[in-house]
C-alpha cells in the first residue's frame, strides 16, 4: 500500500476524474463481480489510520499553550486584591474607630475599594488592542483564525521556512536541456577523479545546456512519449504532474489523450487561445431585442488599456504559433503514439512508457523510453553509453538548485507486433541496456522579495533557517540566493557513514562531490564549527547525531541553516527542541500538508495559499524599493536597506495595485452596461420560449424570468471579473481578492474569505499574497500588540492603585468625587485611553527585542516607583486640603452629604429613567446630582487627573517597537488637553468652568503652588524615574529609545502641530458661530488637501 501497489489505492479527497470499464477477462481471479458493473473497492484504512486521520492527527495533538502571560496576569491581580484588601481594612478600622458612620456604610465603601482593583474598562481597552491588531493584519493580507497569538508573534526569536512554495513557487519551471549526441569519447579538461574521470588525464568538459526550446529530437520524442497525462471532457487542456506538462510544454509539443499520440508543435493550446483572443477584438454588436421590441444597444467598447493588453497578446501568440509550424517541419519525427505505460515509482525512480514513433522517413520503430532521476538512469544504460561527464554535469545542476532528470530510450525493432510484444514483458526486462539522450533540469523560481524579507530578518538580529524535504544541494543553492547561508563561507552537511543504531557521522563539503572529512562531529564543538561553516543536515543524520551525542546536539539547532530532507514529524522534532532547548520563540512558515506538524508546533505559525503560479517572481518592484531615494531628516533613512527596499516596495505594490484596479472598474462599467443590455434579451427569449411551449405569461412567470435573468448577469459578471484579473492581475496582494470576492460593496474592513487548506488549517495565520513579506508584517504587529498589552498591565495596576487610595482617603472624610468632575475628567481620559489603544506598529524592526514580562525588573520597579510617587503625591494634597480647611469645615461637609436626602430621590429618578430607556434624563439626573464643593475634593481631582495622566505618558513605549506619542495624534492631543484642562483648574483661568465642575478655589498661591508642584512630580517625577529603571535594568532598550531620540526633528513635530492648530480652530469655529470663520477654515482645508495630494504624487512619482 505504500511502496508497488500505491498507484492502486485511492486516498480520502481524490477526485475520480475518468473511469473506464474494464473486461471479465483481465480481471484478477477470486474477485466477485459488482452489482452495476463498476469497481469494486476495498476500504483499507479509516479515522486516524488513514493518510487524512494521521494529518488531522498530528494538527490535533500537537503540542499548544494557549498563553503564556496568564502567569504575570494572575500575579498581578493578586498583588492588586491584596492592596485593595488591605486599603478596605484601613478604611474599615478607621471607620470603627471614628463612630460616625454605620457598619454597613463601611462594608460598602470596603466592597467599592476591592472591586475598584480591575478598572471596568480595561476589558473593553484590550479586546479593542487585540481586534486592532487583527484588523490591521487583516487589511495587510493575514488572515487570524487564534487571536491570542498575536502578542506572541512580537517576542518571536527564530524564524524556519519551508522552501517549495515559500521562499521559491511551487510552480516548476524546464529551465534548460543537456543534449547528448550519443558519443562517449573522452577529452582533456578539468573533470576531478571524484566524477568517473582519471585523477590525472582522462577528463572530459562539460556540456552546455540550451533552452528547452532547442532540445534534440530524442530528448522530444522522450518527453513528448514519456508521461501520464490525460485530457477529460473534451478539453484540450491537459492533467497530471506538473512537470509533465512543464515538460511537454518546454519542448512545444502538442498531446492527444483520445489518440495516445503525441505531435511537434503546441498547436493545441495556441489556436483556442489565438481564436478566443480574435473574438474579444470583435466590434460590439447589437445582442438582439429587448421585451418592447427595440433593438438593444450595442455593448460600449473596451477601454484602451484592455484592448492593448489583448493586442498585445494576440500578437505574442500568432508569433508563437508561426515559430510552432517551423518547429514542425524542422522536426525529424512525425508523431509519437504510446502503446503501454509503466508508472512512475518512487522507489525505483523513473518511469518508462513504449511507444512507437514515426520519423518523416522510414518505418515506425517501437521504442523503450525512459526518464528518471540521474542515477536511476545511469543503472539502466547500456555498456559504454554513459558519457564520462554524467556524474558531473547533473552534479552542478544540482549544485544550483535545480531538479534534474535524465532521459534514455532503446529500439526494439519495428512493427505494431513488437511494441505490443514489448508491452506484455516484464518492467525489469524492457528497462536494460538503454541509450543516453541527455538531462532537462526544472526549477522552481525564487520569489522576489524572499531575499529581502530574509536580510531584513537577520538585520533586526532573528535566527533564520531553512526546514524542507528537498535534497541538499537544491535547499543550499535556494538557502544561498535568499540570504539564509553566505556565499563567503563554504557549507558543510552532516552525513552519516554507519547505521541508527551505530552511527559514524562527519562533516563533508556540502559543494563539489568531496568525501573528504573537514571535521569529525561532536556536539559540543557546534558553536565553534557555526561561527565558520554554514551548516546543514538531512533528517536521517540529525536523528542519527542526536543519538551519538546522547541528546546534546539538540541544544545546539541555532548552529545549523539548513535542514534538508526532513518528513513533517522531523520537522516538528527541529521546532520543539528549539523551543525547549533554546528557550525560543519560533515561527514557522510553510505552505503544503508536510508542513503541518511544524505549524501546529511552532507558537507562530503562517501558512501561505498555493494555487498562484510564478506570481511574484520579477524582482522589478524590489529593485526599485532599494534604490528609491529617501530625503535624509526622515526616520527612515535611518532604517537598514533591506526594510527601505521591503517599505518601497510595499508602497510600489499599493501604487500599482490601484492602477489595476482602476483598470478593471472601468473595464467593469463597460461589460455592466453591455449585461443590462442583454437582460433585457434574455428576458424576451425566455417569454418567447414560454410562450411557444403554451404556458401563461403572468406577473408571478414575469417575476421568474427577472429573477433567473438576474441570477445569469450575475454570473456572467463573476466571469467577466475573474477574465479581467487575468488580464491586470499582475498585482497578486489586491487583485486575487478583487476577483474572487464580493461585488463592489465589499468594504476594506470585511472578514476576508481565505481558501482552506492543510497548511491553513494547521497555521493560525494565513497569508492571501504568495509571499513571505507578511511575516515582517506579523513581527512588527506582534510587537506593538505585545507592548499594548503590556501598557494596559501597567495602567491597569497604577490606576488601581490610584483609585483604591482616592477612595480610601475621601471615606475617611465623608467626602466623595463629584458627578460632573468625573464626567469631564471621563471625557478626556477616554479619548487618550482609546488612542492608547490603537497604537500603531512602526515600518521597522529594532534587533532589540521589547520587554515581555509584567515583573521584569526594568517594568517592576518602575511601576513600584511610580505607585510610590503617586502615593506620596496624593497623601501630600490630602494631608494639605485637611489642614487648611480643619475639623469644621471637614465635619461640615459630611453633615452635608449626610442630611442630603435629594440624592435619594435623584437616584429614583435616573433608575426609572434607565427603565424607560431615557438616557438623557438619566445624565440629566447624574449632573444635576446636589454636591458641596471643598478644598480636598478639588486637591484630590487635580492631582488625580494629572496622575492618570502621568501614567499614560509614562507607560507609553513609542519607538523602536510603535510610534510615539508625537505620531499618535489623538493620544498627543487628549493628554494635552488633560494638561490644559488641569492647570487652567489650579489657576482659576476660567472661573465658570470651576464652578461648573465644583471646584473650590484656592485660599492662596502658596497652596496653589504646592499643588502645581504635586502634579508635576507626578507627571515628570514619574516619566524620569521609568527611564532611569530602563537605564539600569534594560540598558540596550534605553540605548535604542535614545537613538530614536536623536532622529526627531522638528519636521516630526509639524504633524501633531497641525491636528492641534486643525483642533483649535474647530473649537474656534463652534464657539464663535461666524461664518467668516468657516469660510476661512474650509479654503485651508481645501489648500491643505491640494498639497498632500501634490506631495503624494511626488512620491509615488520617484
Amino acid at each position: 500500500m505504500n511502496g508497488a501497489d500505491r498507484i492502486h489505492v485511492m486516498f480520502a479527497g481524490t477526485s475520480l476524474v475518468t473511469a473506464t470499464e474494464g473486461s471479465a477477462e483481465v480481471a484478477a481471479p477470486g474477485v466477485p463481480p459488482t452489482p452495476d458493473g463498476g469497481c469494486l473497492c476495498y476500504v483499507l484504512r479509516s479515522g486516524f489510520l488513514s493518510a487524512q486521520g494521521e494529518l488531522m492527527m498530528m494538527i490535533e495533538f500537537s503540542q499548544q499553550k494557549v498563553s503564556d502571560d496568564s502567569v504575570d496576569t494572575m500575579i498581578a491581580l493578586l498583588i492588586l486584591l491584596v492592596f485593595a484588601l488591605a486599603a478596605s481594612f484601613f478604611v474599615f478600622r478607621r471607620g470603627l474607630e471614628k463612630g460616625d458612620r454605620t457598619t454597613h456604610e463601611l462594608l460598602l465603601k470596603c466592597v467599592i475599594i476591592v472591586t475598584s482593583v480591575v478598572p471596568r474598562h480595561l476589558p473593553m481597552q484590550t479586546a479593542l488592542a487585540v481586534n486592532t491588531a487583527l484588523m490591521a493584519l487583516m487589511r495587510s493580507g493575514i488572515m487570524c483564525t487564534e487571536p491570542f497569538r498575536v502578542p506572541t508573534a512580537g517576542k518571536i526569536d527564530a524564524i524556519l521556512f519551508d522552501k517549495t512554495g515559500t521562499l521559491t513557487t511551487d510552480k516548476l519551471v524546464p529551465v534548460g536541456i543537456v543534449n547528448h549526441d550519443g558519443k562517449v569519447e573522452a577529452k582533456r579538461g578539468s573533470l576531478p577523479a571524484d566524477f568517473g574521470g582519471s585523477p590525472t588525464t582522462l577528463t572530459t568538459t562539460l556540456p552546455e545546456e540550451l533552452p528547452v526550446a532547442s532540445s534534440s529530437s530524442r530528448c522530444a520524442v522522450v518527453l513528448a512519449g514519456c508521461h501520464s497525462l490525460i485530457a477529460v471532457g473534451g478539453i484540450a487542456e491537459l492533467l497530471g504532474d506538473p512537470i509533465e506538462t512543464a515538460s511537454l510544454a518546454g519542448v512545444r509539443w502538442s498531446y492527444d489523450h483520445a489518440t495516445q499520440t503525441a505531435t511537434p508543435g503546441d498547436f493545441a493550446t495556441l489556436d483556442p487561445l489565438i481564436a478566443r483572443l480574435k473574438k474579444q477584438l470583435e466590434p460590439p454588436v447589437s445582442p438582439g431585442i429587448k421585451v418592447d421590441g427595440t433593438p438593444a444597444e450595442p455593448p460600449p467598447p473596451m477601454p484602451k488599456e484592455t484592448l492593448d493588453k489583448i493586442k498585445a497578446e494576440l500578437q505574442s501568440a500568432e508569433a508563437s504559433r508561426q515559430s510552432a509550424t517551423e518547429l514542425r517541419k524542422a522536426s525529424d519525427v512525425a508523431k509519437v503514439v504510446l502503446v503501454h505505460r509503466h508508472h512512475f515509482s518512487s522507489a525505483l525512480g523513473r518511469m518508462c512508457a513504449i511507444a512507437m514513433v514515426y520519423p518523416r522517413e522510414g518505418p515506425p520503430s517501437a521504442q523503450v523510453l525512459a526518464k528518471g532521476s540521474p542515477e536511476a538512469i545511469k543503472r539502466l544504460l547500456a555498456p559504454n553509453a554513459c558519457p564520462a561527464w554524467y556524474d558531473a554535469k547533473y552534479r552542478a545542476l544540482a549544485e544550483r538548485g535545480m531538479r534534474v532528470l535524465a532521459l534514455a530510450h532503446r529500439e526494439a525493432g519495428t512493427g505494431d507486433a513488437q511494441a505490443a510484444a514489448l508491452a506484455a514483458e516484464p518492467r525489469d526486462t524492457v528497462e536494460r541496456d538503454l541509450v543516453f539522450d541527455g538531462f532537462i533540469a526544472f526549477a522552481c523560481k525564487t520569489r522576489a522579495d524572499s531575499p529581502t524579507v530574509v536580510h531584513a530578518l537577520i538585520e533586526s538580529a532573528h535566527y533564520v533557517a531553512m526546514l524542507t524535504g528537498d535534497a541538499p544541494l537544491t535547499a543550499l543553492h535556494v538557502a544561498k540566493e535568499v540570504g539564509i547561508c553566505s556565499d563567503r563561507r563554504q557549507a558543510l552537511l552532516l552525513v552519516n557513514d554507519g547505521t541508527e543504531e551505530a552511527p559514524d557521522l562527519r562533516w563533508v563539503l556540502a559543494v563539489g562531490g568531496s568525501d573528504e572529512t573537514v571535521a569529525p562531529f561532536d556536539a559540543a564543538k557546534l558553536p565553534e564549527l557555526g561561527a565558520k561553516f554554514d551548516l546543514m543536515t538531512t533528517g536521517d543524520a540529525l536523528e542519527a547525531a542526536g543519538v551519538a551525542s546522547g541528546g546534546a546536539s539538540w541544544s545546539h539547532m541555532r548552529q545549523l541553516r539548513v535542514f534538508a530532507r526532513m518528513s513533517p514529524s522531523g520537522k516538528a522534532t527541529v521546532i520543539r527542541m528549539l523551543q525547549e532547548r533554546s528557550g525560543c520563540k519560533v515561527l514557522m512558515c510553510g505552505d503544503g500538508g508536510n508542513d503541518v506538524g511544524a505549524l501546529k508546533q511552532s507558537d507562530v505559525g503562517l501558512a501561505l495559499l498555493s494555487g498562484y503560479g510564478n506570481t511574484n517572481t520579477s524582482d522589478e518592484e524590489v529593485k526599485a524599493g532599494a534604490t528609491q531615494a529617501l530625503a535624509p531628516g526622515t526616520r527612515e533613512a535611518h532604517m537598514s536597506g533591506a526594510e527601505q527596499a521591503l517599505n518601497q516596495s510595499a508602497r510600489n505594490l499599493a501604487k500599482k495595485a490601484a492602477e489595476s484596479a482602476r483598470l478593471q472598474r472601468d473595464a467593469l462599467k463597460a461589460k455592466q452596461k453591455e449585461l443590462q443590455a442583454l437582460q433585457q434579451v434574455w428576458m424576451k427569449e425566455e417569454i418567447d420560449a414560454m410562450t411557444a411551449r403554451g404556458e401563461e405569461v403572468g406577473a408571478m412567470a414575469t417575476f421568474r424570468v427577472m429573477k433567473s435573468t438576474l441570477g445569469r448577469m450575475q454570473r456572467e459578471l463573476y466571469a467577466e471579473r475573474v477574465r479581467l484579473a487575468a488580464i491586470h492581475g499582475n498585482i497578486y496582494d489586491d487583485i486575487k481578492k478583487e476577483a474572487m470576492g464580493n461585488m463592489e460593496e465589499a468594504g476594506e474592513r470585511t472578514l476576508p474569505m481565505v481558501r482552506p487548506g492543510d497548511a491553513s488549517v494547521a497555521a493560525p495565520f494565513t497569508s492571501r499574497a504568495p509571499s513571505v513579506r507578511h511575516i515582517v508584517d506579523l513581527v512588527r504587529q506582534g510587537r506593538c500588540t505585545l507592548l499594548s498589552a503590556l501598557q494596559q498591565q501597567q495602567i491597569m495596576m497604577l490606576e488601581s492603585t490610584i483609585t483604591a487610595f482616592v477612595y480610601s482617603a475621601l471615606s475617611l472624610e465623608g467626602a466623595r468625587s463629584s458627578e460632573r468632575q468625573m464626567i469631564a475628567s471621563s471625557w478626556l481620559l477616554m479619548i487618550a485611553q482609546l488612542a492608547f489603544s490603537y497604537a500603531t506598529p512602526i515600518e521597522k524592526m529594532h534587533p532589540e527585542r521589547p520587554l515581555r514580562s509584567l515583573f521584569h525588573p526594568a517594568i517592576g520597579f518602575s511601576m513600584l516607583g511610580q505607585a510610590a510617587i503617586h502615593l506620596f503625591a496624593m497623601y501630600t494634597a490630602v494631608q494639605m486640603a485637611r489642614d487648611v480647611m480643619g475639623p469644621a469645615k471637614l465635619q461640615e461637609v459630611l453633615e452635608f452629604h449626610r442630611r442630603e436626602r435629594l440624592r435619594e430621590q435623584q437616584q429614583a429618578l435616573s433608575d426609572k429613567a434607565m427603565e424607560e430607556g431615557d438616557y438623557m434624563a438619566s445624565m440629566m439626573a447624574l449632573w444635576t446630582t446636589p454636591f458641596m464643593p471643598n478644598l480636598l475634593n478639588t486637591a484630590v481631582f487635580l492631582v488625580e487627573t494629572s496622575q492618570c495622566i502621568a501614567v499614560l505618558l509614562v507607560n507609553y513605549k513609542g519607538r523602536p517597537f510603535m510610534k510615539g506619542m508625537l505620531e499618535n495624534h489623538p493620544l498627543f492631543l487628549s493628554v494635552f488637553a488633560c494638561v490644559a484642562m488641569c492647570v487652567c483648574c489650579a489657576w482659576g483661568v476660567f472661573p465658570e468652568l470651576n464652578t461648573l465642575i465644583h471646584l473650590e478655589p484656592f485660599p492662596d498661591d502658596a497652596f496653589r503652588f504646592k499643588v502645581i508642584g504635586l502634579v508635576l512630580a507626578s507627571l515628570f517625577g514619574t516619566f524620569l524615574w521609568d527611564r532611569l529603571c530602563t537605564y539600569i535594568w534594560a540598558p540596550r532598550i534605553f540605548q535604542a529609545m535614545m537613538d530614536e531620540a536623536k532622529t526627531t526633528s522638528f519636521v516630526d513635530l509639524m504633524p501633531a502641530f497641525q491636528s492641534l492648530a486643525k483642533v483649535l480652530g474647530v473649537i474656534v469655529m463652534l464657539s464663535t458661530g461666524n461664518l467668516l470663520f468657516l469660510i476661512i477654515g474650509w479654503f485651508v482645508y481645501k489648500k491643505f488637501n491640494e498639497a498632500q495630494a501634490k506631495q503624494l504624487a511626488e512620491q509615488q512619482g520617484r
